[in-house]
């Protein structure tokens, strides 16, 4: 690794960097405006129009779906359809990169910051995929590989640098002194120490998916806000379902800001309260109308992020999906739809079915955000789980691979 003069450009880490971005960037639109209310890092789902989209209903900080950063540097296709596309509508933008090896990352990097407001390290994706690519929250246990990332890029990068993580898992089933907050803090206190200029927490270990989910552990959350949160903002992720969990959040993490992902892909407005009322005004096809004339403009495909029309047909499933639930109809036909004339009209078709069964938009609530959910009660789910043998073939990292790409780790 080089070390040259010119490579040195450490930024000063400003508590304040987070709220001069906002003021910098205002969003009309947001109902809470001295935190930040952002859209995470989604993996095909959050594309510009999407993006675009959530800030129409509150949110006014965005990052970038995952951009892997030795596909950035090696793939001309790649770099065409992750290259950001710069939109004075879409700021402030964070750009989520993946990797291990130092200098690739610090490469991709650079390509990237010229356009964006941030650059954040993804030590967050619990999938199998990310294992194998060494990369995601299974670097987290591997600490020094993560430090020295961290610590190659903090005094080399021309914009803030960020780390989003989940909380450290157990993985020894005879280690039952193991400490999940206790841990996951150490480690945190050893990034912030490195020169970080932004935590975002999920309150989760990446053992809690699916089925067994749970709800984000808020407290640990409070905790590094209590350790760490005067020398850098920390954003909260998890557990987000609505603007009262928006509320709740905040006042039990006293965190910097609200990160949101799965109840955003389903109802964008999560972030956008409106007063005195408690049931919907949005209703989910109008959601998919106005996706629909984002993707349009903004069309996934070169700069935009996305896999091209699948990103749009995904994004529609997750709007309509407690209409599918009754609907077997209107499921095939969006799985079978391959342009947007075809989507057009079986948005229509669903339109109909609302109009002739007198849908009432007001008592809309989440389907697709709440499919896992086993319990009403907000309880946190046993944090020291151990990895299970069928592990590898977690089938959202599988999913992962036929929906974004080919055979190669993390090509999407």
């Amino acid at each position: 690794m080089t070390k040259s003069d010119s490579e040195f450009c450490r930024l000063p880490v400003d508590r304040q960097w987070i709220d001069k971005l906002l003021k910098r960037h205002p969003n009309p639109n947001s109902r809470i405006h001295n935190k930040a209310l952002v859209v995470a890092p989604m993996v095909d789902q959050s594309d510009l129009a999407f993006r675009i989209l959530c800030r129409r209903y509150g949110a006014n900080l965005c990052f970038t779906p995952m951009i892997h950063s030795r596909l950035l540097l090696e793939s001309e296709a790649y770099r065409e359809k992750f290259m950001i596309k710069v939109v004075e509508a879409d700021r402030p933008l964070i750009a989520q990169v993946c990797g291990s090896d130092p200098e690739i990352v610090l490469k991709a990097s650079r390509i990237l910051e010229p356009f964006v407001d941030g650059i954040d390290i993804n030590c967050g994706c619990p999938q199998g995929i990310a294992r194998r690519g060494n990369y995601g929250a299974f670097l987290l246990e591997k600490e020094d590989v993560l430090l020295k990332l961290v610590r190659y890029l903090t005094p080399r990068l021309r914009v803030p640098l960020s780390v989003k993580v989940r909380l450290l898992p157990n993985t020894d089933p005879d280690d039952k002194d193991f400490d999940v907050p206790k841990a996951s803090l150490a480690l945190y206190s050893k990034l912030v120490e490195s020169g970080i200029h932004l935590l975002t927490i999920h309150g989760r270990t990446r053992l809690q998916k699916g089925p067994s989910t749970g709800h984000s552990d808020w407290e640990t959350i409070r905790k590094a806000v209590d350790m760490f949160g005067s020398k850098i903002p920390i954003f909260a992720n998890g557990s987000i379902e609505n603007f009262s969990d928006v509320e709740e959040c905040l006042q039990v993490t006293n965190a910097d800001g609200i990160m949101s992902s799965e109840s955003l892909l389903e109802f964008p407005p999560i972030f956008f309260r409106i007063p005195q009322t408690p049931t919907r005004t949005v209703g989910r096809m109008q959601l998919c109308r106005e996706y629909v004339e984002l993707a349009k403009q903004y069309p996934p495909v070169k700069m935009g992020q996305g896999s091209k029309f699948k990103t749009i047909r995904t994004h529609i499933h997750r709007f309509l999906h407690a209409d599918m639930q009754d609907d077997h109809q209107l499921r095939q036909a969006i799985v079978e739809v391959k342009n947007m004339e075809e989507l057009e009209a079986a948005l229509d078709s669903c339109q109909a079915s609302h109009d002739a069964k007198r849908h009432s938009v007001a008592a809309e609530t989440l389907s697709w955000y709440v499919r896992h959910h086993q319990s009403e009660e907000k309880e946190v789910e046993p944090q020291d789980g151990t990895a299970t043998k069928d592990e590898d073939e977690d089938m959202q990292g599988a999913s992962c691979q036929v929906l974004f790409g080919g055979d190669r780790d993390g090509d999407y």
